[in-house]
Parts: structure tokens; sequence; C-alpha cells
């Protein structure tokens, strides 16, 4: 308590408007504490200094590592500690009023019978009606849950491939039966759970981001291609999405990745991820883009190997985007608006989730509606609509890939497992068509060998 009294007398030193700030963060331990949790000190430093104003001059606040509150320093009171600057002290202050108003939903989200760990049941239970309402309020316990979204989306991810395995084959001419609809619901929900979970490893603090990148950084894949692989333009979104919130550090990853894929969604989430590193980091835009252009097409009239022309087409579609990114926005955000147009056209007249014209959608709606849009990304057209959203994707705020909750019930409706039908017919359509293996006929037992010995069939290859 020494400490504490030692400030508040030391407070005459600097003006009302700068007694308000160091009060407020005296009487706030819980945001001091998540302050001096994500700075870097050095090891042998028992004192931070918080600055009030100038980096330099100050003035500052004097609290001790465990957060206790040691004195204030007027303006030009110079001193030998490590010094966190007032914007990095707003920009974690405002992080903790985040997290702050995000519990402070998912209290008001819960239902009187639910248990806060039920929250986590909505990611699996939910599927595409996952509203963003659901989303903030998951993300509220982010703290508590380190790197385990995105350790159990690679887990799911290896359980959908499973399952979609057996499902693919055939799925043109299945018809659906009531005993098959829990086997469809499920996977409809554990498709849904990667994407979601996918976004909720990205909006994870940076210690978490960096313990991912940790345990990614010797893979051939991306980090990301787990949500990719479920090859809906709304995964490879969030894919790209999730690659600029890792930052920095991902950026070798995805250029290992780029450079030895194989299969061309592995190739084309790997140069999203590329492109949405560039577009949203401003320092790693020249490195991507020097990156990209090492990838030429083949020359004309030359046999190209597919996986290089793959590579480059990619490559060049993505420089382009970054070279356009302004243009391309307002271009995809104009289709986001058409379509929300056509989503609320069921409604009733007058509905107030009903819009009649595309300048009537508000910008995010619009920016929701292509940013959650789940399709096919084998075709052409879909392929086309990546690349010129990538730029709304990779600055997006985790929340605007979900509807708010009115605009789901409105436009959604209830599940039907020809969703999930339809999702499978995306793969079975892109599966290579086998040719239906012959017998050759055999020879009759008393017949010549075939192969030229002279003998009878059943003393020879027969016998």
């Amino acid at each position: 308590m020494a400490h504490a009294h030692h400030f508040l007398e030391r407070l005459d030193r600097v003006t009302r408007e700068q007694t308000e700030f160091a009060l407020e963060l005296y009487r706030d331990h819980e945001a001091v504490a998540y302050v001096l949790q994500h700075v870097n000190l050095p090891a042998e430093a028992g004192r931070v200094a918080l600055s009030v104003e100038d980096p330099r001059e100050g003035p500052f606040v004097i609290v001790t590592r465990e957060g206790r509150f040691v004195t204030c320093l007027g303006r030009g009171m110079h001193h030998e500690h490590p010094v966190v600057p007032r914007p990095q002290l707003d920009a974690l202050l405002a992080k903790v009023a985040d997290k702050r108003a995000r519990r402070e939903l998912a209290q008001r989200e819960l239902r009187p019978d639910e248990e806060e760990e039920n929250f986590f049941q909505r990611i699996v239970s939910r599927g595409r009606r996952f509203a963003r309402e659901d989303f903030v309020a998951v993300s509220s316990f982010e703290a508590m849950l380190g790197i385990q979204p995105y350790l159990v989306m690679l887990e799911l991810a290896v359980e959908v491939v499973g399952t979609r395995a057996a499902m693919v084959h055939g799925a043109h001419k299945v018809v659906i039966k009531g005993s098959s609809r829990p086997a469809f619901e499920k996977q409809d929900r554990l498709e849904w759970s990667i994407a979601h979970l996918m976004l909720l490893s990205g909006a994870a603090d940076r210690r978490e981001l960096d313990e991912i990148l940790a345990r990614t950084r010797e893979g051939k894949i991306s980090p990301t291609f787990a949500c990719s692989a479920q090859a809906g333009s709304t995964f490879f979104f969030r894919a790209a999405w999730a690659a600029a919130r890792l930052g920095k550090g991902v950026l070798p990853i995805y250029k290992t990745a780029f450079a030895s894929a194989e299969d061309w969604m592995a190739i084309l989430d790997a140069g999203l991820g590329l492109g949405a590193l560039g577009l949203r980091h401003a320092g790693l835009t020249a490195e991507v883009k020097r990156t990209l252009q090492g990838y030429e097409p083949p020359p004309e009239g030359s046999d190209p190997n597919p996986v290089a022309a793959t590579r480059a087409t990619v490559a060049k579609a993505v420089l382009e985007t970054m070279e356009n990114a302004d243009e391309r926005t307002a271009a995809v955000l104009k289709i986001g608006r058409d379509m929300a147009v056509s989503a609320g056209g069921h409604l009733p007249q007058g509905h107030p989730q009903r819009f009649d014209k595309p300048e009537d959608v508000p910008e995010e709606l619009a920016r929701t509606e292509i940013l959650s849009i789940d399709a096919d990304v084998h075709e052409g057209a879909i392929q086309t609509l990546l690349f010129a959203a990538l730029p709304l994707a990779a600055r997006a705020a985790a929340e605007d890939f979900y509807h708010p909750r009115e605009i789901v019930r409105a436009w959604y409706g209830q599940w039907s497992p020809e969703e999930t039908l339809e999702r499978l017919k995306r793969f079975a359509r892109a599966a290579p068509k086998k040719e239906s293996a012959r017998a050759e006929p055999k020879p009759g037992r008393n017949e010549p060998c075939p192969c030229g010995s002279g003998k009878k069939w059943k003393k020879c290859h027969g016998a």
C-alpha cells in the first residue's frame, strides 16, 4: 500500500486530464495486468513506465512488473525503466474493453438452462446457422482456450476426410431416407465446425498465434489448408484471413507451401494466404509480390507441367488483385448487395430483412454476404470471386464472416440433408472417373497358351 500512497501523492505532477487517465489505470488492475502480460519486458526489469503522452518526455505512470503502482513522473522527469508507449497502451486497453464487451454479450446470450461451457456446443450444433452473436460469445472465452480450437480443427478435418470418402461415392445417385439423415447432419456439422474453429483460432492473442506457428513451422502444407480443403468459398476466405492474422512469422511457411504443393487446392490455399499477408500487412507487401512474380507462365507453344501452370496462374491472379485491391473490393461489394437482395427476396414486403434495391443494402451486410457464401470452388466463376474478394477477406474482422441472428433466421431457414448432399456432389464431380476394369478372356484348358511356349494352357500359365 505504501507504493500506492506515494503514487497518489505524485499525481499533482500532471494535468487534470492526465490525472483522470492515471486514475483509470489505478482502478483497473485487470487491465494493467493484461498490458504487462502482453508487452515484451527485459527479464531484469522490475518496474515499467506506462506513457501517458510522449514516450520520451512523459508523463509516466511507474508500476512494478507485478502491477503495483509506484509513482507518477511529470513531463521531463527521466527514468531508466522500459516504456510502454501510449499508442501501444491504448491498443491493449482497447482489447481489454473488447473482451469485456464480449463477456457481457456472452452472459446475455446464456439461456436460463445453459451453462457457459455449453457455448462451445454451438460450434458443433448450429452449422451454417451459427450467428454473429454466437461467435462473439464463444470468442469471449478465447483466453481460456489457448490453441485448443486449432488442434480440434485439425482433428475434425481428419475425421471429415474419412467420412466424406465413404459418402462421396455415388453421391449423384443418393436418395436421402430418414435413416440416412443423421449421417448427413453429422457431416454438415463437422464441416462447419472446421470453418468456425478456423476463425476462433485466428482471433487468438499473439501468444497463441505464435504457438500455432511453432507447431506448424516444419510442415509442407499451410497451417490453414485443413479449412480450405472443405472446398467452399467461405472456407478459403477464412483460411486466407487466418493466414493474415498469423502475421509475418508465417510468411516462410506459405512460401514453402506454395512452391511445393502438388494439389491444386493446396496451391490455391497457399497463394491466397500469401496475398492476404501482403494485403493486411504493408511491411510484407513488397516481399509477397517478389515471391509471386517469380512464378512465370510457361512459354507459348511449350508442353507445360500442369502443376507449374496452376502455380503460375494463381500467382498472376493474386498479383493482379493486390495491384487493384480497392477496385476489386468495390466490385465484390456490389455483388454482395445483389446477393443480399436475392437472399431476402422470399420475405414479404415490408419485412425488415428484405431489401428491394441493392443500394438499400448496408455495406456491412454486403461484406458478410460475400465472405459467408458457401460456393463450389471447383467452378471457374467462384475461383475468380476468390481472387477478387481476397482484399475484403484479408482485412476483415472475424465477426464479419457471420450475419446477425436476425438475418440468419430470416434468410437461411432450417437445415436439410440436401445441403450436405450438394457439398458432397462437389467432390464427386471433381473426382477423376475410373475406367471399369475388364477381365481378359482366358483361353480354353486344352488351347495353346498365349505366352508362346507351345504348351497347352492347362499345363502352362493355367496350371
